[in-house]
């Protein structure tokens, strides 16, 4: 767990950090909004590529081993990014870095998940999620200390990344392999967990515009660069500091009440955005409560899918968890970028609560059916 987690953390690090960097490089060299989050969304489609060979794999070289592979080939990736600054060149760039990071997310969540005791897995997970949450937010400060202009913030991601594989050298012998066979095909598992695979399709649309926008967002409102960069790293703190209580909730309380709740909260936060976002003090403590908040639609279904799942299901339905993200992110961002180009800055606002208002009846019937049942 130490070694996985570690890993993740690593990776989260350089996924908090290439998100804001690329799209700054983007708007840098005068790309529309639209389009750049059209080109984030190339990202999340490789893992259309990865799924169907994902399971397979985890059951037999492991998820340590796809683990290495998705690290040396993201290392690599990331040094060609500053030899081709253009929107055309990145777009299949970023094709190849979305399968590493694919695979490399859905091996770790599958391995944390699989050594995960049931009756405390709501506060394993919610450390697991506390410390990559760590990750994301030291990953827009290195941007904001690097800048964004240069070779210096694509080398600094290339050696961090490089750093993720050092743990998993010391564990390929030991580490698991998900044996025998799922008992369905792959989208059948979207079916089997409705509401964790809703709630989660929210987060990654969510993820991907936050990652993408929010430092444009920041900057059309009159904030510095750095300042927006700082909200991000504010927003992965609260995700952390939430994180405790999250995880004891649900290993304590009804898990579909906590996702109604976190909801209906994010609803109230997402409208309260533009009169806050460019005051402050007041935004950071926003920031604050909008990640801890958020987190929640990560975590929760994480522990609900890890309770639904075992073995060679449990990596199938990781596999799903991971294809459910991509879609999400690649929804995401285009509509981000809509919001912006056509409502204006706070158009990002309209558009993450129409999201989290569309995403609030699955686990609403979903508790609703359990209560009746």
């Amino acid at each position: 767990m130490i070694v996985v987690t570690t890993s993740l953390t690593v990776a989260a690090l350089i996924h908090g950090l290439s998100m804001p960097l690329l799209s700054l490089v983007l708007d840098h060299q005068g790309v529309d909004s639209w389009l750049i989050g059209v080109n984030t969304a190339v990202q999340y489609l490789s893992v259309f590529v990865v799924a169907p060979f994902a399971p397979r794999l985890m059951r037999t070289i492991g998820p340590a081993w796809m683990m290495l592979w998705s690290i040396a080939g993201m290392v690599v990736l990331l040094l060609l990014f500053p030899l081709f600054i253009n929107f055309y060149a990145w777009t299949p760039l970023r094709f190849l870095l979305g399968m590493c990071g694919a695979t490399l997310w859905i091996s770790g969540e599958a391995w944390v998940n699989h050594t995960t005791a049931e009756h405390v897995r709501g506060r394993v997970i919610a450390l697991y999620t506390m410390v990559t949450a760590g990750g994301f937010a030291l990953g827009p400060l290195i941007v904001a200390i690097t800048g964004s202009v240069g070779w210096t913030p694509f080398i600094a991601s290339s050696a961090i990344i490089a750093l993720a594989a050092v743990p998993l050298l010391w564990v390929l012998r030991d580490a698991p392999r998900l044996s025998g066979r799922p008992s369905g095909r792959l989208v059948a598992y979207v079916a089997l967990a409705p509401a964790a695979m809703g709630v989660y399709l929210a987060f990654a649309m969510l993820d991907g515009i936050l990652l993408t926008f929010l430092p444009l967002y920041g900057v059309a409102v009159g904030l510095t660069e750095a300042t927006a960069l700082t909200l991000m790293t504010l927003m992965a703190v609260g995700t952390i500091v939430f994180q405790w209580p999250i995880g004891w909730l649900a290993d304590h309380m009804n898990r579909m009440a906590l996702l109604v709740c976190s909801l209906a909260l994010m609803f109230g936060l997402a409208c309260g955005l533009p009169f806050v976002i460019a005051h402050t003090p007041w935004n950071a403590v926003y920031a604050l409560l909008f990640g801890g908040v958020f987190g929640v639609l990560y975590t929760v279904p994480m522990v609900m899918l890890g309770h639904r799942f075992k073995g060679a299901d449990l990596a199938a339905a990781a596999t799903v968890f991971g294809v459910v993200f991509s879609v999400g992110s690649t929804i995401g961002p285009p509509l981000g970028g809509f919001g912006m180009e056509y409502i204006g800055p706070h158009g990002i606002s309209v558009v993450i609560a129409l999201i989290v208002l569309l995403a609030l009846p699955w686990p609403v019937f979903a508790y609703i059916r359990r209560r009746l049942a």
